[in-house]
C-alpha cells in the first residue's frame, strides 16, 4: 500500500510536468482551503487496476470499480489511451486522474439521448481513477443523470473527471446527484466541459449528506454558447463539500447564470468557489452569479467566494453572496397558525431550495432528487 505522490506517478507521462510545475494540493491550496486534501492524500490506499471487462448491453452506463459493464442503446464507447488532456486546466488533480488512467472511457454521441450513468465503487482502502469522454455532435440534444453507489468504500478514494465537448448548436443537461455518507470513499471529481458556438450546457448538481466530496470545473464558452448552472447543497454532520467552478468566457455574446442554494447541519461546511472570467476575445457576454446559503447549526460554516474576472467594458455582470440563518420572523408567523417548530424549519428549508430542484422537468429525477432533500432535514 502506498499514498499519492509525485514519486508514485510516472515522471515520463507528457502531463507529469504540469503536476511538477502545480505541486500536488495542501491545505494552503486555495481551492482545497476547506477540504481535508492533505489527510486524504496522506493516507495509504492499494491502487486499483483497472481491467476493461466484456460489455454488456442495457438500460445505463454502468461503471462498477472503474470498468464500464453495461452501456445504453445508442451510446458508443471507446478505450482511448491518446486522448489530450486540457494541458491548461486549474486544478493538478485533473492532470493526476488522466495519468492514473489506463485509458480514456470515450463516448461519441451521433444522435438525441437521453441515459444514466451511475458510478459504483465497493472496495476499501482503495485508490480508485478513471476518465469519461462524451463528445456530443452538432444539433443534438443529450441529458445525463449520473449517480453514485459507494457502499463498502470506506477509508477509499474515488479520483474521477468528465471531459465533455459540447459542438456547435447543440445542448446537454447534465444532472449531478450524489447522496453519500461518511463511512464511504473520498471524492474528488475534476472535469472539463468545452461548448462551442451556440451551444448550451446545463449544469444542475444536487449534493447530499454527510460524506466529504468536492467537484471542480472548468468550463469554456465559446461564440453565443450558454451556460445555466443550478446547485443544491445539504450537507450534514462533519461533511465538507462543494463545488469550485472556473467559467470562462472566450468569444463574444457568451452568457453564464450560476445559482447556488446550501443548507448546512451540525458542523458541516459548504463551499462554493466560482469565478466568471470574461476574456478580451469576448464582448457583449452576460455574466451572472448568486450564492445563498443558510445555517441550521451554530457550528456550521459556508465558505462561498463568487468571483468575476473581467478584461473588457462591453458586458454586463453581476454576483452576490448571502450567508444567515433561516428568517425569525418567518418562523414565527408559522407557529402562530399552529404549526410546529420543526416542520415550520423544514418547510422554510423547502422552499428555499424548491425552485432549482424543480427546475428538473423529468418527473422520476426530480421525485428521487426531492424525496432524498426532505429525509436529511
Amino acid at each position: 500500500m502506498s499514498n499519492l505522490s509525485l514519486n508514485n506517478l510516472d515522471t515520463k507521462h507528457p502531463l507529469y510536468k504540469r503536476i511538477e510545475l502545480y505541486g500536488l494540493p495542501h491545505s494552503k491550496t486555495e481551492q482545497y482551503r476547506n477540504f481535508p486534501i492533505k489527510a486524504i492524500l496522506a493516507r495509504e490506499y492499494t491502487f486499483k487496476k483497472v481491467q476493461f471487462a466484456q460489455m454488456r448491453e442495457g438500460k445505463k452506463l454502468l461503471i462498477e470499480n472503474g470498468e464500464v459493464v453495461e452501456y445504453p442503446k445508442g451510446v458508443k464507447i471507446l478505450l482511448d489511451k491518446t486522448f489530450n488532456a486540457d494541458e491548461e486546466h486549474f486544478d493538478v488533480l485533473y492532470f493526476a486522474s488522466h495519468m492514473l488512467s489506463k485509458a480514456v472511457i470515450y463516448i461519441e454521441i451521433t444522435e438525441n439521448l437521453k441515459f444514466e450513468m451511475q458510478h459504483i465503487f465497493n472496495n476499501q482502502e482503495t485508490l480508485l481513477s478513471y476518465r469519461i469522454a462524451i463528445r456530443v455532435k452538432k444539433n443534438l440534444k443529450v441529458e445525463v443523470f449520473e449517480s453514485f453507489e459507494m457502499h463498502g468504500s470506506e477509508n477509499s478514494f474515488f479520483l474521477y473527471g468528465i471531459d465533455a465537448m459540447v459542438e456547435e448548436d447543440s445542448t446537454i443537461l447534465w444532472i449531478r446527484y450524489e447522496n453519500r455518507e461518511d463511512t464511504e470513499a473520498m471524492l474528488v471529481g475534476a472535469h472539463k466541459y468545452s461548448v462551442a458556438k451556440q451551444g448550451a450546457l446545463e449544469l444542475k448538481t444536487f449534493d447530499y449528506g454527510s460524506a466529504s466530496s468536492l467537484h471542480l470545473y472548468k468550463i469554456d464558452l465559446e461564440d453565443y454558447a450558454w451556460l445555466d448552472a443550478a446547485h443544491i447543497l445539504l450537507a450534514t454532520k462533519e461533511a465538507k463539500r462543494g463545488n469550485v467552478i472556473q467559467a470562462n468566457h472566450n468569444k463574444p455574446y457568451a452568457k453564464s447564470v450560476q445559482e447556488a442554494r446550501s443548507i448546512l447541519k451540525d458542523t458541516a461546511t459548504g463551499i462554493f468557489d466560482a469565478k466568471i472570467c470574461v476574456a478580451k476575445t469576448a464582448p457583449y457576454s452576460n455574466a451572472s452569479q448568486n450564492s445563498k446559503a443558510i445555517l441550521l447549526d451554530e457550528h456550521a460554516h459556508m465558505y462561498a467566494k463568487p468571483q468575476l474576472e473581467i478584461y473588457i467594458d462591453e458586458l454586463k455582470a453581476s454576483h452576490g453572496s448571502t450567508i444567515g440563518t433561516l428568517d425569525e420572523d418567518a418562523l414565527f408567523y408559522l407557529s402562530s397558525r399552529g404549526i410546529k417548530q420543526d416542520d415550520a424549519r423544514r418547510m422554510l428549508v423547502l422552499a428555499f431550495a424548491d425552485n432549482l430542484i424543480h427546475t428538473i422537468k423529468d418527473k422520476t429525477y426530480s421525485k428521487k432528487i426531492l424525496e432524498a432533500f426532505e429525509f436529511l432535514l
